[in-house]
């Protein structure tokens, strides 16, 4: 286990207080958030680029915030990949490595498994000047795992490249770690690139660890309304607690006029009647009605009708703005392709929409 605990650290203005982050063994963990959140200042760190004036950072059970970077057992990759450029391919992989030269890449050994894996058996004897953007990658990932690292640190380290070659690396890094098992901490911005390669999400906006936990516990549960926010979610509307059936019960909730029965344990935590709450709900999940059709018993509490305002191709799906009767609001929804074609929607006709209650999801504001 490697924990970061009450990790204090200024630079101007910008101030990380009190900061603990747990980065499980063995796992590709992800540290998500907006540019300017303070993710390279932890990454540098633990790494040992940057003296803390308060906290621990443990390996284990060992205090290693002391040790130098090259006693904590730690490799990283920076944004801009830092290979030296006066070595060969070979050479770069070897750095750091205390064996003898002639064992670097003896048949069998680990760093020979390596370079197969990372198929770079071709470059060893080539500068890093000559290399492509995705051959690069695939050194600078190949020198940091030679070592067998305690932990492998990744500082967006994709930022940069064209979105096929992204994906390449992407795949690259999964199959890496899937082969290797390697504990992994790997900081970015892109939301997609943290749902593919992220096990656990660890969620940081303006210095403070918002939320941790399991890729579809973060990205479909939200804690927080900056974090909801963060991650791009739509269909977030303000309601107010109106009833609460004990602390595990299910709660009653005012919206546009109506109340929404939601089941317990759809709430980030347990909340008190008379307390303002936002609702969400997943634009897939909205359920546009046919005429004429009968209409399932979970969904008949929840069923609004209105006007559609716009509809966009957005290629693998369509999304449809529908604004309900009377009310001053918009809901988006997602339909698959093959959906939108069968329903025949159009903009400016009128419909229905409904809503199962274990659709929504109820994010406290305090």
């Amino acid at each position: 286990m490697i924990e970061v605990r009450g990790l204090n650290l200024s630079l101007g203005n910008f101030r990380i207080g009190n900061l603990n982050l747990t980065v499980k063994e063995g796992a590709f963990n992800v540290l998500l958030g907006p540019t300017g959140a303070g993710k390279t200042l932890i990454l540098e760190s633990i790494v040992g680029l940057r003296r803390i004036p308060g906290g621990q950072i443990l390996i284990g059970e060992e205090e290693v915030q002391h040790l130098p970077p090259e006693k904590r057992g730690i490799s990283y990759v920076p944004q801009d990949l830092a290979l030296f450029p006066h070595l060969t391919v070979e050479k770069n992989l070897a750095f750091g490595l205390r064996a003898s030269p002639k064992n670097f890449f003896k048949e069998g050994s680990h760093l020979a498994r390596l370079v197969e894996t990372l198929k770079i058996e071709h470059l060893l004897q080539r500068y890093p000047q000559g290399l492509s953007g995705g051959e690069k990658q695939r050194v600078a990932l190949g020198r940091a795992l030679a070592p067998s690292p305690r932990l492998l640190l990744l500082d967006e380290p994709l930022a940069a490249l064209d979105p096929a070659l992204k994906n390449e690396i992407q795949q690259l890094l999964i199959s890496l770690h899937r082969s290797l098992g390697f504990t992994a901490l790997h900081v970015t911005h892109d939301l997609d690139e943290a749902y593919l390669l992220g096990g656990r999400i660890n969620v940081l906006i303006g210095g403070r660890l918002e939320q941790s936990g399991q890729r579809e516990e973060v990205f479909l549960h939200p804690r927080t309304l900056d974090v909801a926010r963060f991650l791009g979610l739509r269909n977030l509307f303000p309601g107010r607690v109106l009833k609460t059936e004990g602390i595990e019960g299910s709660m009653t909730i005012g919206l546009w006029g109506r109340k929404i029965v939601i089941p317990p344990g759809h709430a980030a935590r347990s909340v008190s009647t008379g307390e303002e709450v936002i609702l969400y709900l997943r634009p897939e999940e909205v359920m546009i009605l046919r005429p004429g059709k009968p209409v399932k018993e979970s969904l008949r509490g929840n069923i609004f009708g209105g006007e559609i305002e716009r509809i966009l191709d957005r290629g693998t799906h369509r999304w449809v703005l529908f604004r309900p009767s009377g009310l001053d609001v918009h809901l988006e929804v997602n339909l698959p392709n093959y959906v939108f074609r069968n329903l025949g929607l159009q903009e400016g006709q009128e419909i229905q929409v409904a809503m199962r209650r274990e659709s929504f999801w109820v994010i406290p504001t305090k």
